[in-house]
């Protein structure tokens, strides 16, 4: 093995290239986040804390949950589940409406996982990065980094509270210029 190593630098240097300086490979620009920064959920978020309904205030365009201005989550037991009005159903005349609810089962504190499979535009999982302390707005997303939202209670209004989830967003490494206002 270390002959190989040792012709690939000689063919390397031949051809003027320092067999040390390899270029970075290039980020995965369909990431939102930098998947090395530090990342958490908040540990007293269960699913009670997020039934209702929510407002999207800010996500980012083309990525889930675009097409829902609003969305419903329910608790059963410990899970939580998000409402038919939340999802659109992957393929045509699969669900009534074009929606249909998604069970996800509680994991550790304020993150949730889907109990079955889910359409390839609705996230397996959902972490609660963080909830203000009356439960009127939090942030969203997972650790693979491929979604991401700022819900609140009300369409309008709270922006000391965006503004906090903003910031949060920004510690867990999201790049905040992706995300659009969806209300204000």
């Amino acid at each position: 093995m270390r002959q190989l190593i040792m012709v690939a630098a000689v063919i390397l240097s031949a051809c003027g290239a320092d067999p040390l300086d390899v270029p970075p490979a290039a980020p995965n620009v369909s990431l939102l986040r930098n998947p090395t920064a530090n990342i958490g959920s908040q540990a007293d978020v269960v699913a009670d804390d997020l039934a209702g309904v929510w407002s999207l205030r800010q996500a980012v365009a083309g990525v889930w949950p675009v097409v829902q201005t609003r969305l419903q989550f329910a608790a059963q037991g410990p899970d939580l589940v998000l409402v038919a009005d939340g999802v659109v159903c992957a393929q045509a005349g699969a669900c009534p409406n074009g929606t249909r609810p998604i069970l996800y089962r509680e994991g550790l504190a304020g993150r949730f996982r889907a109990a079955g499979p889910v359409p390839d535009n609705v996230p397996s999982e959902i972490w609660v990065y963080w909830m203000d302390f009356d439960d009127r707005t939090m942030a969203i997303g997972n650790p693979n980094g491929d979604f991401v939202a700022i819900l609140d209670r009300m369409e309008t209004g709270g922006g000391d509270r965006i503004t906090a989830a903003r910031e949060i967003l920004d510690w867990y490494g999201y790049d905040l210029t992706r995300l659009v206002q969806v209300r204000p």
